[in-house]
């Protein structure tokens, strides 16, 4: 018996609204330097932090009341992720540590910054319908790539699931 295979559907004005809100919410992190920008997609040789998209922004599912609005549950999946130059092993375990702790915020869970706790409260709203209804990690810190010159590039994947409400 052949297994039918689901087409994916894409929610491409959402990949577009997602990129821009994750990538200022990842930049208001309480743990990121002063001086550091988690950059889109570009990941400079010499070694920085930056959010990647992974699929685009896919739609889970769809439902149509008889009233014409169309609720959409989506997800958008992201890694972020951090090189550096010949890190030492406390620096490894630092960089992994950095980017769990990154996670947790992320999934508004409470974490210690500086002796502090913090958290981010509320989602920020993404416009045109859209509402994010969570962000979690499906995998913690890891090493992604170490090149022939030494630069180690450690990665989180995280998803962010929204909810696309309009009126047909």
């Amino acid at each position: 018996m052949e297994e039918k295979k689901k087409d994916i559907r894409y929610d491409l004005d959402g990949d577009e609204l997602m990129t821009q809100v994750l990538c200022d919410l990842v930049n208001q992190y309480p743990g990121l330097p002063a001086d550091d920008v988690i950059t889109f997609a570009t990941l400079p040789e010499a070694g920085g932090i930056s959010l990647y998209p992974d699929t685009g922004a896919a739609i889970d599912s769809e439902r149509t009341s008889v009233t014409g609005k169309v609720r959409q549950v989506c997800q958008y999946p992201f890694f972020i992720t951090w090189r550096a130059a010949g890190p030492s092993e406390a620096q490894k375990a630092a960089m992994k540590e950095w980017l769990d702790r990154l996670g947790r915020w992320l999934e508004r869970q409470p974490v210690i910054i500086d002796g502090q706790s913090r958290q981010l409260e509320a989602y920020p709203p993404v416009a045109a319908g859209r509402k994010i209804t969570a962000i979690s990690r499906q995998i913690a810190g890891y090493l992604e790539e170490r090149d022939d010159h030494q630069m180690e590039t450690w990665a989180i994947s995280m998803v962010a699931k929204y909810e696309n409400i309009y009126q047909k």
